[in-house]
């Protein structure tokens, strides 16, 4: 390939310096290929691209090029680069055929590799002839001898062959014979005479029709076809003639669409000649015209087609490559191809080019047309630039579209950027300038440490003009992260990028506080309040409270700007200020400190309570806390349960039942909150029948009672019609079942004994081996992995062999539980809630996962990943596992709960709506989360996560969910993955899968890609829940949709408005459609504690 690249290629492939062959070298072992081509198959006409990518690890400096059979890519506006990919937009039979090959060069060193040959299998077909082969010649044709037809076509793989005469498929018989492509008649007859076509099938579909055959048999008995009508394709609104002619025949008779004879009217004339004129062709018309010889009792048929010509008009999608505005750009004394796709058209229309002088361009010449696509060899300036017209025309007409062409010269710098010295928060202007054609021809762009600057979600930050050449960056408000070195990068298509010097933009940091709440303290806790500062230099930061100045209480300490409180008391409410003072001046911030009493329970309701049915009932429930807390009631987790008016809350916190009804019956909650904290306590009711009674519901129901009668009747016909047609495939299923059960019972067995325990009647969990079953495809999707691209599932696999030890080890007792209550239920089995306690040591909560799917392999699997991954995760912000109960079915696995559950009841209490009817909206609910609380928790999620992904384990399923939250407002990563209740509606199915779709990047859903850049992506999606206080995300989509959307890259997410903006532009980022673009965890933690919040600078 020639250094001055062909400009078809220029327009899609980043220009790159040529490497001398001499002097590269190829097996270098520092490169190697993450990603390498395939072999493909497809329909001519169709898009493949070929992958090629080499690993990351390699650095930036790589060259990527195709070779075909051994030779560089001929230029082609079908094909082009996009990076190291080859993308062929019409792959083609001829051009395509042979082996891809990719080369991947390092610039710098010259040191190449090359890929495995790939090659596409190109499927195709073409029209579909008629042949006679039996006998040679139609002369020979005549009654009673055999007759063989042979349908040619030609195409890619097996073909299936269909025969039709008079337009109507051709059955076998005793005397019809197809085998293959051939039709065979066994003595022939009259009766075989007429018009025979045929098609054929491949796995590109059907061919067109070709040439048809007419069968004529002549017989003294019958009429005899001497004139054969013909297909037509007629323009619409002009004349189109039919003309057929008998011999012997009593009259000549037409039928369209086997409705007839055809009578001459205003819109057609029947001559006696046989010949028929349609007036004026219209759509309707179009079909199959049938020509009947009667004589006697026998009748010959032959039949032909009318159809209207047609022609869909060009567009710019029918310039290839594809053109931005219709303009096609290239460089001086370069080459510039652009095809003319060929609109669809009937007949087939043809394809010419003109000049900007109107004239036909001949196929030779140095500008020329070939295979329908324009050719300018060595573009010359000022000669060869202008308008060129493609024109189609049949017909039905003709229709044109022109491309401009411009003929472009390299650009030149005038001057580069100069560095400067900004102070953090003030503007910033950077200036270039260069000599160039105007735009879109010439552009500029201006780099940040080397790579595009570009915007990453929120406010805009930079603009950029340009003015006759002269080009500025502004900078509104510059930021520490803006600080690097600049430079523009000036474009011309067609020429190599002209860069300018490097300037440095230095960032001076402003003097400023990060994140500055007021508190609330609880009576007699031990607890500090920081204060953090920033600046150029590092500021000196104490704390005055007002009315003492800096001088604090015996149990108050103001350590380098963080105030320590060694036991709460009263007195320590009031304001605080916090003063930071370097070089640059001070600054100071203001908060309030108050002091609370967190709820406390003095009267606390009893479990378990009875109450009779139709009888009232006192739930008691009272609680003390400064300020005095608010009490609310909930039944089952539910608080819009309680609006009846026979619930009744009293001032002390009590809860009074009019009218016990059996549907009370359940689990209540009564929940005291106030600015220290939420506390809640559970009672179970339990309602006893009454004797003869029968409430307002009752009586309801009985009315109602006749017609369930008849649709409980219908209903059990139904059914027991349903159970006689599946029993089959029961009696299969218990087999299959059967025969799992007894293969799942010998490993236990086995573990059991290698153990010294069996018990016959008892059931352990035992590892199984994960087996990948599907091949891996050959072009790789290594480069979406990060580095925690290992899953549990691998973990799982390699610590196989420590397993049983390490099952022995969090073995635990189902007597050290008590007082479950359900939460819902996951693809395992239910999910509890439970006190676990051992003797001597302090009672805890934890969460149950129940195993009872034993027979669904992949639960085993799923249950088996998670166990491996929490009992090897050991942090702060992730649940921890608590042990495992194997003494009987079914399997327990206990982990960490907390005292306020999962973040996403939490996030919906905190609602100001949470209630579901007007009554709801006066009480008062959870407190909702601050700005600053929020980053707090998300700070906290991210160190969990990282944590994880620091092991090289992938989570899957991060949402508030699936995330715990205790009363001191600290946040737990946990697994309790409820799928089927209560958070049904934030699953879907798809391709078998149960999946969190809203919650997952393009490449987890369709590729089955999870790594960490996927829990990344998740985690922002915790964010935004939060911001949300639960809301579904895009919970005015159905799941289609989000699948539909998320699969086009069209699935927008947007931070909240009330997130910082820092957060907002990491936020964006988690979110990139590239998983390579997504921060780490360990990125994640970083920018979300450099979050900070600006104060008045004084001086």
């Amino acid at each position: 390939m020639s250094k001055v690249m062909n400009s078809v290629f220029k327009n899609h492939i980043p220009f790159h310096y040529q490497v001398d062959p001499t002097d590269a070298q190829s097996g270098d072992p520092g490169l190697s290929f993450s990603v390498s081509p395939g072999d493909h198959s497809a329909a001519e006409g169709t898009p493949v691209r070929l992958r090629c990518e080499v690993d990351p690890g390699s650095g930036n400096d790589i060259v990527y090029s195709w070779s075909l059979e051994g030779k560089d890519l001929s230029p082609s506006p079908r094909r082009h680069q996009d990076g190291g990919d080859l993308v062929i937009t019409r792959v083609d039979r001829t051009s395509d055929s042979g082996s891809f090959v990719c080369k991947a060069t390092h610039r710098l060193t010259g040191l190449f590799i090359e890929s495995s040959p790939a090659t596409i299998s190109v499927q195709w077909i073409s029209e579909a002839d008629v042949q006679l082969q039996l006998p040679k010649f139609p002369n020979l044709l005549k009654a009673g001898i055999d007759i063989e037809l042979k349908c040619h076509v030609e195409g890619s793989g097996d073909m299936r062959y269909e025969w039709f005469k008079n337009s109507e498929r051709v059955s076998k018989s005793e005397r019809i014979e197809i085998k293959k492509k051939k039709l065979h008649i066994h003595k022939s007859s009259t009766d075989d005479n007429g018009v025979y076509t045929c098609q054929a099938r491949n796995e590109v579909g059907s061919s067109p029709v070709g040439k048809n055959f007419p069968l004529v048999i002549p017989s003294n008995d019958t009429a005899t076809i001497k004139t054969v009508p013909q297909n037509i394709i007629a323009k619409r609104g002009e004349p189109a003639f039919f003309h057929c002619q008998y011999e012997n025949a009593d009259t000549v008779q037409w039928f369209f669409d086997n409705n007839g004879p055809l009578e001459s009217d205003d819109e057609k004339i029947v001559y006696e000649n046989g010949t028929l004129v349609i007036l004026a062709a219209e759509h309707r018309d179009q079909g199959m015209y049938s020509c009947h010889g009667p004589r006697g009792e026998t009748l010959q048929v032959y039949s032909a087609e009318l159809q209207i010509a047609y022609l869909r008009n060009l567009s710019i999608t029918s310039f290839e490559p594809a053109l931005s505005n219709q303009l096609a750009i290239v460089g001086e004394h370069q080459e510039l191809q652009i095809s003319c796709l060929e609109p669809s058209g009937l007949p087939r229309p043809k394809v010419y080019w003109k000049n900007p002088d109107g004239h036909i361009i001949s196929d030779s010449g140095v500008v020329r047309v070939q295979d329908n696509t324009l050719i300018i060899s060595k573009a010359r300036l000022d000669e060869d630039d202008g308008n060129y017209t493609c024109i189609a025309e049949n017909l039905a007409g003709e229709t044109a579209m022109s491309v401009q062409v411009a003929i472009s010269t390299p650009p030149s710098l005038v001057s580069s950027p100069e560095s400067i010295t900004v102070t953090e928060g003030d503007p910033a202007t950077l200036s270039c300038s260069y000599v160039g054609m105007e735009s879109p021809i010439t552009h500029v762009r201006w780099l940040k440490d080397g790579e595009p600057l570009r915007e990453s979600g929120g406010p805009v930050r930079h603009r950029v003009s340009d003015s006759r050449g002269n080009v500025t960056l502004f900078l509104k408000s510059v930021d520490l992260s803006d600080k690097g070195s600049y430079k523009c990068e000036i474009f011309t298509k067609g020429f190599p990028s002209v860069f300018s010097q490097h300037a440095e933009l230095a960032v001076k940091e402003k003097l400023k506080f990060s994140s500055l709440y007021n508190e609330r303290l609880e009576l007699g806790s031990t607890s500090k309040v920081y204060c953090k500062a920033h600046g150029a230099t590092e500021p000196t930061v104490k704390w005055i409270k007002e009315g003492n100045g800096t001088e604090f209480p015996p149990h108050v300490q103001d350590i380098n700007g963080t105030l320590h409180f060694n036991g709460v008391v009263e007195d320590d409410k009031g304001r605080y200020t916090c003063l930071a003072t370097n070089s640059q001046g001070s600054i100071n911030h203001t908060i309030t400190i108050d002091v609370v009493i967190a709820p406390k329970f003095t009267v606390q309701p009893q479990n378990l309570t009875e109450a009779i049915e139709g009888h009232s009932v006192m739930i008691d429930c009272s609680a003390e806390g400064d300020p005095k807390p608010k009490i609310q009631w909930m039944k089952n987790l539910k608080s819009n349960d309680l609006e009846s008016p026979r619930f009744q809350v009293l001032q002390n916190g009590s809860l009074y039942i009019r009218e016990v009804y059996l549907a009370d019956e359940g689990n209540y909650g009564c929940i005291a909150g106030n600015s220290g904290g939420l506390r809640t306590k559970e009672v179970q009711l339990i309602v006893r029948p009454g004797d003869g009674y029968r409430s307002d519901m009752d009586m309801n129901n009985e009315e109602d009672e006749s017609m369930m009668g008849r649709t409980v009747i219908i209903t059990l016909g139904a059914a027991a019609a349903y159970m006689v047609l599946v029993v089959g495939l029961m009696l299969y299923c218990r087999y299959r079942r059967k025969r799992r059960k007894q293969q799942y019972l010998q490993e236990q067995a086995e573990e059991k004994l290698e153990n010294g325990d069996m018990h016959d009647e008892q059931t352990e969990l035992k590892e199984t081996n994960h087996k990948t079953s599907s091949a891996k495809k050959n072009e790789n999707r290594d480069s979406h992995r990060s580095d925690g691209a290992d899953t549990a599932q691998s973990q799982s696999s390699n610590h196989s062999k420590k397993s049983k030890s390490s099952y022995d080890k969090i073995a635990v007792s189902r007597s050290n539980l008590k007082d479950p209550k359900p939460l819902g239920r996951g693809e395992f089995g239910d999910v509890f809630r439970s006190k676990y306690q051992v003797e001597g040591e302090k009672e805890t909560l934890v969460m149950i996962k129940s195993l009872t799917s034993t027979k669904d392999e992949n639960a085993l699997q799923e249950f088996k990943r998670e166990l491996d991954l929490l009992h090897k995760l050991s942090h702060e912000n992730v649940a921890k596992l608590v042990g495992l109960c194997r003494e009987k079915e079914p399997h327990y696995m206990l982990l960490e709960y907390t005292d306020w559950g999962d973040l996403k009841q939490f996030l919906i209490a905190s609602r100001k709506d949470s209630g579901s009817s007007p009554t709801h909206d006066a009480k008062k609910r959870v407190p909702q989360l601050s700005v600053a609380q929020i980053l707090s928790l998300s700070i906290q999620a991210a160190k969990g996560l990282k944590h994880v992904a620091d092991n090289r384990l992938v989570h899957k399923d991060i949402a508030a969910r699936n995330c715990l939250i205790s009363s001191n407002f600290s946040i737990k990563i946990s697994f309790p993955c409820m799928t089927k209740e209560p958070y049904h509606q934030e699953y879907a199915k798809h391709r078998n899968r149960v999946i969190p779709l809203r919650w997952l990047p393009y490449e987890a859903v369709y590729e089955d890609e999870y790594s960490t850049k996927s829990d990344v992506y998740s985690f922002s999606c915790l964010v935004w829940e939060m911001f949300h206080q639960g809301e579904l995300p895009f919970n005015k989509l159905n799941d289609d949709s989000v699948l539909s959307q998320l699969k086009t890259q069209r699935l927008g997410w947007k931070a909240h408005k009330a997130a910082p903006p820092a957060l907002q532009e990491l936020q964006a980022t988690c979110w990139a459609n590239d998983p390579r673009e997504r921060p780490t965890f360990d990125d994640v933690v970083i920018k979300l504690g450099e979050i900070v919040v600006d104060s008045c600078l004084s001086t």
